[in-house]
């Protein structure tokens, strides 16, 4: 996975999120599938996820200041492929894969939480709503294009309302530090976004885009820490984040849902493709 995207005075190359894809090769005779609810009604399969966020995790220098990047692909919903009627799972799900070089996280959400959605083969136990491990343990082939653009960073507000009110395709990046001084490196489309020429702001309200949560960790994989959050941040340099964690909706039922606000002090960029 190439971990290309950085900024030059005002010349970037950013991540190009609408040719940049993860796709993952599932072949029966050489793999077993290890995330799916029903068996397979095909020997291959492809399936391709457009890119929703890039994001990079730098360790503290005392502890050898590894970098790992991790990519969200696009939300999909359970299905049964190759077939001529009943696509869609029942109970029906929310599914999507995130992936480093060495580890996969797949987030499943039902409608309620704990829905006892048995793995295929039931032998593998219940399918659990966030599902890690090693990519060479679940996919035949896992492969990231990571395509980059051009772009241009814009330096004032005035500049960004103007590139929202000519529709301009926007680039945003936030990089801040955990508690532990891992830095967090996160590069997104701006895909909403609010904007005023007369009293001159911009606001951005995207996602979805992938954080850390360190007390998701499983104390294994890395990756297990990872949540899916909505950004926000504005002219008067709030950045505030909303994650999507197990809600509470009474009778002892919890779902997943954006609810968790999580407010960060950022350095934010937006950028301009040209």
């Amino acid at each position: 996975m190439s971990t290309q995207g950085s900024v030059s005075g005002q010349h970037a190359s950013v991540t190009d999120f609408y040719r940049s894809f993860l796709r993952f090769r599932i072949d029966l005779k050489i793999t077993q599938p290890r995330t799916v609810s029903q068996p397979p009604p095909f020997t291959l399969n492809n399936a391709r996820f457009p890119l929703e966020s890039v994001l990079r995790l730098t360790q503290p220098a005392a502890t050898g200041g590894k970098t790992t990047q991790y990519v969200l692909g696009s939300s999909c919903k359970a299905e049964q492929v190759h077939v001529t009627e009943n696509v869609w799972h029942d109970p029906a799900a929310d599914m999507c894969l995130v992936a480093s070089p060495e580890e996969f996280l797949v987030i499943k959400s039902w409608d309620r939480n704990h829905r006892g959605v048995m793995l295929s083969p039931p032998t593998l136990g219940e399918q659990p709503e966030r599902q890690v491990g090693r990519c060479s343990e679940a996919f035949t082939a896992l492969n990231l294009t990571h395509k980059f653009a051009d772009a241009r960073l814009l330096t004032s507000t005035e500049e960004i309302v103007d590139a929202v009110l000519n529709d301009r395709p926007l680039v945003s990046q936030t990089e801040y530090a955990l508690e532990n001084g891992t830095h967090v490196f996160l590069e997104y489309p701006v895909k909403v976004v609010n904007a005023s020429e007369r009293e001159m702001f911009y606001q951005v309200d995207t996602g979805p885009v992938l954080i850390p949560d360190v007390t998701s960790f499983d104390g294994v994989h890395e990756i297990s820490m990872l949540r899916q959050a909505f950004m926000a941040h504005n002219t008067l340099n709030c950045t505030e984040m909303l994650m999507n964690v197990p809600t509470t909706i009474g009778g002892g039922l919890s779902v997943n849902h954006y609810s968790r606000v999580v407010k960060v002090q950022a350095t934010n960029r937006m950028l301009v493709v040209e």
